[in-house]
């Protein structure tokens, strides 16, 4: 039994038997001191139980850095959050078959404790690891861009096609240009791709180290062979 339970117990144990020496005392001596006594007994003891309860309680539910991996939904969330930075609850929950819910009750706790952190990305809240500092925050947020279809296919040929300004990328790729000029900004401020305007009136976009990480990762995680 830990510290904290044995504290817990004692308390219980000392709380009850002073409600019992205190009945006693009164029924030896039942004049009204005494009857206020026992009552102030009893009030005090059942304070101190309820106090015992909620610390024991509060014991019980309470997770550290040390302790929090020790549960094997916690593990598994951290590990999948490793090998896929930038998942979203809903994705996090369907690939380790958990319900959304306990899923983001976990995570919390992960994020409670400084192993985890999350960012909202095109209103979905994706987790990385905290581990990996800057570099896993931009991973994450990259891995998390390139989730979506048309951004996938941009960073695609852009990495196929270095060199090519917004209006090649949405006629090759037969996507309207609002739709990609909406894609390029992202993922121009997610540092996956840059932009060059030095031989051309019109930017010329190529995928950085980033950027291109993030694509094989995305496409190795997709084309992995199911156990």
């Amino acid at each position: 039994m830990c510290l904290r339970n044995k504290l817990v117990v004692i308390l219980f144990i000392l709380s009850v038997f002073t409600v019992i020496d205190c009945a006693t005392a009164s029924a030896w001596r039942p004049d009204s001191s005494s009857s206020v006594m026992v009552t102030l007994t009893v009030i005090i003891a059942v304070i101190a139980l309820i106090a015992a309860f909620f610390f024991l309680a509060s014991g019980i539910k309470y997770v550290t850095p040390e302790n929090v991996l020790d549960t094997e939904i916690r593990k598994n969330l951290y590990e999948y959050i490793d090998e896929c930075p930038g998942s979203h609850l809903r994705e996090i929950a369907r690939e380790l078959d958990l319900k959304p819910s306990n899923a983001a009750w976990h995570l919390r706790k992960l994020e409670q404790t400084n192993l985890v952190r999350s960012r909202y990305i095109g209103g979905k809240k994706v987790y990385y690891l905290v581990e990996g500092g800057i570099e896993s925050r931009k991973q994450a947020i990259a891995e998390a861009i390139l989730r979506n279809k048309n951004a996938r296919e941009i960073m695609q040929y852009l990495h196929e096609h270095p060199g090519k300004h917004l209006l090649e990328i949405a006629h090759a790729l037969e996507l309207n240009h609002h739709v990609v000029k909406w894609h390029i900004n992202k993922m121009y401020l997610a540092e996956l791709i840059e932009g060059d305007t030095s031989n051309s009136a019109y930017p010329v976009y190529y995928p950085t180290e980033i950027g291109i990480g993030a694509l094989e990762n995305f496409t190795n995680y997709t084309h992995k062979p199911v156990a």
